[in-house]
């Protein structure tokens, strides 16, 4: 079996200071170290959870903002065709009418080449008519 000598007891205090030396050199430290890389984990987690809130509500509000802009600008593009509507109605309207007049006035000068051609002939006929009966009396 084993025998319990002074030689187990000189390794027991060995190894124990060995563990409490270690522990301070090298086992503390690196808990230490741990530690501190774990609550900057933690920290950096936070603080990434509140940055993905934040970027999470300024998308939202992003979002609403263009949401509202193309409703804005596609009330503008109906407005702005509406307008277009409303002024080409006009300008027909105008055309219309302008040439509904330039028709009158067209009718008119013909009406009055009609009757100066009229009257031209009738004095034409007359003169004709004298010349003929002048010719045949002759």
């Amino acid at each position: 079996m084993i025998e319990i000598d002074a030689s187990l007891f000189v390794v027991f205090v060995i190894v124990w200071i060995l563990v409490f030396v270690l522990s301070k050199i090298f086992f503390k430290p690196l808990q230490r170290v741990m530690n501190e890389r774990k609550s900057r984990i933690k920290g950096d987690r936070e603080t990434f959870e509140k940055s993905m809130g934040a970027f999470e509500q300024t998308v939202s509000e992003i979002e609403a903002k263009l949401k509202e802009a193309k409703n804005q600008a596609q009330r503008i593009k109906e407005k702005f065709e509406r307008e277009a509507l409303k002024k080409r109605e006009q300008m027909l309207t105008e055309i219309s009418t302008e040439t509904r007049n330039q028709i009158e006035e067209a009718k008119k000068q013909l009406e009055k080449q009609v009757e100066s051609l009229k009257e031209k002939l009738e004095s034409e006929t007359e003169r004709l008519a004298e010349n003929i009966e002048q010719r045949l009396l002759h």
